[in-house]
């Protein structure tokens, strides 16, 4: 996740008009349990004792919102200690619950929960744990995800980062294990999306594409990172294999030689990147490369000062800033470009970003989504191939 050092624009969702934005944001401590699933919750006894007045009996009766309403309470009336104490309690319950395999109750639990807390890494963490049980494994790694990009301390960090990667091995390997290669092929797809700077993401996405006989989709991924230091030789290893395969298939001589992919440069920005990007007559725009933004943003200054050709859609959208929610206008541009790539008719919200920058916004999903993407961070480039 890339994210703007100095201010945070943490999760950019846009919604047209009445709809309404909801983002669970989350720190971590929980413990997975894979094995067969039952929901009779009644049978787990609560762990803690009540700091909180009956806070364990309404655990134990599955009263939920009683509790979350105690905590809001707390948190408004009774002070630190009272509301820490119950939120112990929850997410001890919680734990309890996922160690008996009571799936659906701790998951209605801790999303409510989640409403009252929607920052709480710790909790979000132990949604994840509930979904991968539950073998919903799309929204397992979301919400991971998640939980990583709203985690500061660097220990939660590395701790986050080694549950996903143990996670994905725990999720592929039942794939593999039951022939579905289908969603083996959805799980890195969704990967490479959450986390374009990790390149054996690409690894396993090109596996699962050469399991569906799709070679010159796994070409295109193995391409991305045949120049990444870290698994490159792999990666020209198999494209190697695979040009063989592509060549006897066609015919020999058919098939070109293997290739880079060309790189567009990037200007490191501490820990993150901008790309210039440009439209067709106008002036270059940088952009902050933002996954975590679901639309390209940008200023209004870099609106008019670019020349950029847009229309207004008469909607507007709801950003999550770090100074809450604003509500900004929504825009269509005629197209956008970086590199050689280009995307028409893209959506943008036009809004001031805090902190002074010098940049003009920042890109979105809404653009990167067209394409497979690779941010080689050791080479500085933004390596974009055909989706």
């Amino acid at each position: 996740m890339i994210f703007l050092a100095g201010w945070t624009l943490s999760r950019i969702v846009y919604q047209y008009l009445d709809s309404h934005q909801t983002a669970h944001l989350q720190t971590v401590n929980s413990t997975p349990v894979r094995t067969a699933k039952s929901d009779h919750p009644t049978a787990v006894k609560p762990p803690v004792s009540g700091a909180v007045d009956d806070i364990a009996d309404l655990l134990r009766r599955n009263e939920f919102e009683a509790v979350v309403q105690r905590y809001e309470s707390a948190q408004d009336n009774a002070g630190g200690a009272v509301a820490a104490n119950t939120r112990l309690q929850i997410l001890a319950y919680a734990r309890e619950l996922i160690a008996a395999q009571h799936f659906r109750s701790v998951e209605l639990l801790l999303q409510r929960f989640l409403v009252a807390s929607y920052r709480d890494v710790d909790a979000s963490i132990l949604l994840a744990e509930v979904y991968l049980g539950e073998d919903n494994f799309s929204a397992a790694i979301d919400k991971i995800y998640e939980a990583r990009g709203d985690a500061i301390d660097p220990v939660n960090l590395l701790r986050i980062n080694s549950r996903i990667r143990s996670m994905v091995t725990e999720i592929s390997q039942s794939l593999e294990a039951t022939g579905k290669h289908n969603a083996l092929l959805t799980l890195y797809q969704q990967l490479t999306q959450l986390e374009p700077d990790y390149a054996p993401w690409f690894i396993g996405l090109a596996s699962a594409q050469l399991a569906l006989a799709d070679n010159e989709a796994a070409r295109r991924s193995l391409l991305l990172v045949a120049q990444d230091m870290n698994v490159g030789a792999q990666a020209r290893a198999m494209l190697a294999e695979l040009t063989v395969a592509l060549s006897d298939a066609a015919g020999a001589g058919s098939q070109d030689a293997v290739s880079e992919v060309a790189g567009i440069p990037l200007q490191r920005h501490g820990n993150h990147f901008i790309v210039d990007a440009r439209q067709k007559g106008g002036g270059n725009i940088r952009l902050l490369i933002d996954t975590g933004a679901s639309m390209t943003i940008l200023t209004p200054g870099a609106l008019e000062q670019a020349g950029l050709h847009y229309q207004n859609t008469g909607r507007s959208a709801v950003f999550n800033t770090a100074n809450g929610p604003v509500r900004a206008p929504v825009y269509t541009l005629d197209s956008l470009a970086v590199g050689d790539w280009q995307v028409n008719q893209l959506k943008i919200g036009v809004l001031d970003l805090a902190g002074g920058s010098n940049i003009d916004g920042l890109l979105g999903m809404n653009f990167l989504r067209h394409f497979q993407f690779f941010i080689d961070q050791n080479e500085a480039l933004l390596r974009l191939s055909v989706n």
